[in-house]
């Protein structure tokens, strides 16, 4: 797995902890999170309903009880696609 698929997969990992705050509350990424953000969301078929606003490169997601488990489903595809060893290493440890 290359460094930047890992820093991929740590910022995935981020935002999906972030997702059991208390709702509805906004969820900040900076530049590089945005980016994994939307390269999670490219391939994702599901309807995220997102609320998004950008300001000197920052973005800004509203995260309510419509949209969370979208989020956190697009997030654990995208990081079951890229860390194949982690979900490897993970069915091992539940076996």
């Amino acid at each position: 797995m290359t460094e930047i698929q890992q820093k991929n997969i740590a910022v995935a990992t981020y935002i999906i902890d972030e997702l059991h705050k208390d709702k509805p509350f906004n969820l900040v990424l900076d530049r590089q999170q945005a980016d994994v953000f939307f390269l999670a969301a490219e391939g994702y078929q599901g309807d995220l309903r997102l609320s998004i606003s950008h300001k000197s490169g920052i973005t800004n997601i509203l995260v309510d009880n419509s949209n969370a488990d979208a989020i956190d489903h697009m997030l654990s595809i995208f990081i079951t696609k890229h860390d194949r060893f982690g979900v490897v290493q993970s069915l091992k440890e539940v076996s």
